[in-house]
């Protein structure tokens, strides 16, 4: 990137490159500003992120299902859905907690960790009772928390109720 003049950087004594915040947030703001002129505004984003490959495959099919406006994305883990949300700001997130290497715990605090996120809706669903996620600190305050198996009628009514409220704020 420094190559191509896509960041501005320069080499220490020792011969180390280094690159300034200004240059890394300039380019990073050319990024989401090209991405938000890509996207559909019209289509809700869902980012499923499950690394149970048959239930993230089941997820899709059931929401493909509703025939909604929507776009579905998926990741295997909260380091994958990290660059996925970084890249496509999904409106919806539906998120496992029990994942390798970064649990779900640790996913949804770092994600709440960046402002720019805070207004996207979160589902949890997962097989830990109440108290083992306690035990893991709780979630992130506004998490909507679902217990396995997934309830898709609860799931579609949650989806198409975001849908409506994008439609109606774009109106």
């Amino acid at each position: 990137m420094v190559e191509r003049g896509e960041l501005q950087a320069w080499r220490t004594q020792g011969g180390h490159r280094r690159v300034s915040l200004e240059s890394i947030q300039a380019l990073k703001a050319r990024r989401v500003a090209g991405l938000r002129a890509r996207s559909d505004p019209d289509l809700l984003t869902v980012l499923i992120v499950e690394d149970d490959e048959s239930l993230a495959g089941l997820y899709q099919a059931r929401i493909k299902a509703w025939e909604l406006p929507l776009k579905t994305l998926t990741a295997g883990d909260g380091l994958e859905a990290l660059l996925i949300i970084e890249r496509n700001r999904p409106d919806v997130l539906i998120t496992d907690l029990r994942m390798q290497p970064m649990s779900g715990f640790e996913f949804l605090r770092k994600l709440r960790s960046y402002p720019e996120f805070n207004s996207m809706t979160i589902i949890v669903v997962t097989g830990l009772s109440d108290d083992e996620v306690a035990a893991e600190g709780g979630l992130p305050k506004g998490v909507v928390l679902y217990h396995k198996p997934a309830p898709f009628e609860k799931l579609q009514g949650f989806i198409e109720a975001s849908v409506l409220r994008k439609q109606l704020a774009q109106s």
